[in-house]
Order: C-alpha cells, then sequence, then structure tokens
C-alpha cells in the first residue's frame, strides 16, 4: 500500500529518466484499491519500453499504456 506522497515521487523519478525517450509521452497517478501507482503513457509498447519501465518500484505499482 503506498500514499499519493509515494506514488508521486516515483512518477517523477521516472518522468527524468523516461523523458530522453522518444516513445515516453506522459505519466500519472491513479488509485488503486489498496493505495496509489502511477501509470506511464508511451506511443508503443515494445522490449525497449518493458527493459526500461520496471513493473514496481519502491513498492509502488507501474502500469504501461500505449495511447
Amino acid at each position: 500500500m503506498s500514499s499519493f506522497k509515494e506514488a508521486n515521487q516515483v512518477r517523477i523519478a521516472l518522468k527524468m529518466k523516461l523523458s530522453n525517450f522518444a516513445w515516453y509521452t506522459a505519466s500519472g497517478v491513479f488509485n488503486l484499491e489498496d493505495g496509489f501507482g502511477v501509470v506511464v503513457t508511451v506511443k508503443q509498447i515494445d522490449n525497449v519500453v518493458r527493459k526500461n519501465v520496471p513493473p514496481v518500484i519502491d513498492g509502488v505499482s507501474i502500469k504501461v499504456e500505449q495511447e
């Protein structure tokens, strides 16, 4: 279970890391049943995206979706 503050800190860290990639579009915090998570929006989902976006960071769930 993660708080909004923890999820937002992970979102900002991911944004700093992923903003250099052309496939990165946006990121945001979303509500889960047991806390908050981060959604990363990309132009395409492929192996490069899967390699650079982990499913969990510091207990915060990361979801990848295509625009």
